[in-house]
């Protein structure tokens, strides 16, 4: 291989493992975000299960308490 073409090879490496290094840093920029984006969306699936979980307490409860309610105010104790 002449002098020239080794120069142009080595200068299109180069080129190329710039770019490829620049890819890898941009890859690792969007690694980090995707992980947090995760952890993100886990803590807003667990918010969510804690708000579901505090509404169906919440629902029992008044329906507890309806049915105390109604029992006392619609049904009498004794019949006779």
């Amino acid at each position: 291989m002449s002098d020239a073409d080794e120069n142009l090879t080595l200068q299109v490496l180069k080129k190329l493992q710039q770019r490829l290094l620049h890819a890898e840093r941009r890859i690792g920029i969007y690694e980090v975000q995707l992980s947090t984006f995760r952890e993100h969306h886990l803590e807003v699936l667990r918010d969510l299960r804690t708000i579901y979980e505090l509404l169906g307490q919440h629902h029992d409860r008044l329906d507890g308490a309806g049915a105390s309610l109604r029992k006392a105010t619609l049904v009498p104790d004794d019949l006779h």
